[in-house]
């Protein structure tokens, strides 16, 4: 019996970020069902959760990257800034296997004889970014003795790289504030359903104040959301609901067309899911459905950046970041 559908976790996972570049590589993948909630709808919530959970783990550490180039940023004269940001976080090897272990009410919803018995479910396998050739277990145990075992699901994608490319812009030059948005508006993909991204963030330098320093200082704070509609009238507005933080302090040394540059920040991410589920097998006597809903906070909650940008015609800039995970982005930017 097939508890878990894998093209519905991925497709879910990845709906959202098909829109803005995250996991770009995984976007050409072929769909296998018809739309985003036919596929969702197969996914059970125990090892959805612990499947998917790398995916959000590095959401939050791409998100929360390539937030400041610069610590001097003017204190007269409005300037301007639009380009493209592009990260990968390089996941542990762990995230690549999952294991987790699930209190079962009645085993009866797995196996009609067992109705009426507790017992519990060991949940094991690679997750989204784990052995594309090795498939995952659910084990069946009451009162300690194997009652059943059925088959989960491979991994999507084997790699410990998880990408993301977004667009963005900024205006600077008043009192040393520079404001930056990273904004994508709510767009309807088909059968990927409505998708809307919001970044936005403000930094301010002490170097207007603090003029006679060799180095610039500046401190800031951005905020990210990706979310997907929610079609399934669960009494919930978001299917997923992302949310991304940075709180920083950063320093800069300039020189003609190079600019070197680190930061200190304390960050944290979250992703709300809530979905409706179901699955049929033959060995049932109806079709198990059900409301899900999990929440999984990001691992990372601080990281130092060291990064150098480039100012030739253009502004490139190339940053790594180091935390709980580690971080490598670069940026391309039209300064006028």
């Amino acid at each position: 019996m097939r508890l878990f559908s894998r093209s519905g976790l991925m497709t879910g996972c990845v709906a959202g970020a098909v829109i803005i570049g995250l996991l770009a590589t995984l976007s050409t993948t072929p769909a296998r069902a018809d739309s985003l909630q036919q596929l969702i709808e197969q996914v059970g919530p125990e090892y959805a959760e612990a499947y998917a959970s790398p995916f959000i783990h590095a959401f939050g550490p791409n998100q929360n990257s390539s937030l400041f180039t610069t610590a001097d940023i003017p204190y007269s004269g409005l300037g301007f800034g639009i380009g493209i940001k592009v990260m990968g976080t390089y996941l542990n090897e762990e995230d690549q296997t999952f294991q987790k272990v699930v209190t079962v009410d009645d085993l009866g919803d797995y196996i009609p004889e067992l109705a009426g018995t507790s017992g519990t479910a060991i949940m094991s396998g690679p997750t989204i970014f784990g052995d594309t050739e090795t498939e995952g277990r659910i084990d069946l145990f009451a009162n300690g003795v194997p009652v059943g075992s059925f088959e989960g699901i491979t991994g999507f994608w084997d790699t410990r790289w998880v990408p993301l490319a977004t667009p963005e812009a900024y205006v600077e030059g008043l009192a040393g504030l520079r404001f930056t948005l990273r904004y994508f508006p709510p767009v309807e993909m088909g059968d990927f359903g409505k998708t809307s991204y919001l970044g936005y963030g403000l930094q301010w330098s002490a170097s207007g104040v603090l003029d006679n320093m060799p180095i610039d200082f500046m401190v800031g704070f951005f905020s990210t959301s990706l979310d997907v509609e929610n079609t399934q009238g669960l009494g919930q507005d978001k299917l997923f609901d992302s949310d991304a933080n940075s709180y920083f302090i950063a320093a800069s040394k300039s020189w003609p067309a190079l600019t070197l540059y680190g930061g200190f920040a304390i960050e944290d991410s979250k992703m709300d899911v809530n979905y409706a589920y179901v699955y049929e097998d033959p060995n049932l006597p109806e079709p198990v459905e059900g409301e899900a809903s999990f929440s999984v906070d990001g691992r990372q909650e601080q990281r130092f950046t060291v990064g150098v940008t480039l100012d030739i015609f253009l502004d490139l800039n190339l940053e790594a970041g180091f935390g709980d995970m580690s971080t490598y982005s670069a940026g391309l930017m039209f300064a006028f």
